[in-house]
């Protein structure tokens, strides 16, 4: 199968699609009324991820800790690549909003 270096996965199945490695959750589709997150596009400065959904979406999340803070990036893959970070919460606050994301209530 044909592969490319800066493609998640870097396997295209029989249609040339992405693969999916199966590993990472997906988010699930968004729900009516859900939490809507104030997206803003400056990094925080260095972070770890603790969380992540499959890359094999167009869009996915990461759960990151920055300075004692707790924030959600976003990563929209295209040409150029569009990065958002959301929230600078509790540890706490993070993973319920984390849960929220993963179930659909939040974006």
């Amino acid at each position: 199968m044909p592969t490319t270096p800066d493609a998640p996965g870097s396997d295209l199945d029989a249609r040339g699609e992405w693969t999916c490695p199966g590993i990472s959750p997906h988010p699930v589709r968004v729900a009516p009324g859900r939490r809507a997150l104030g997206w803003e596009a400056l990094a925080p400065g260095p972070y770890r991820v603790l969380e992540h959904t499959c890359a094999c979406r167009a869009v996915y999340f990461e759960l990151i800790a920055c300075g004692g803070t707790y924030m959600i990036h976003r990563v929209i893959q295209g040409r150029p690549t569009e990065h958002a970070f959301a929230g600078r919460w509790t540890h706490r606050e993070a993973r319920e909003i984390w849960l929220r994301l993963l179930t659909g209530q939040a974006r």
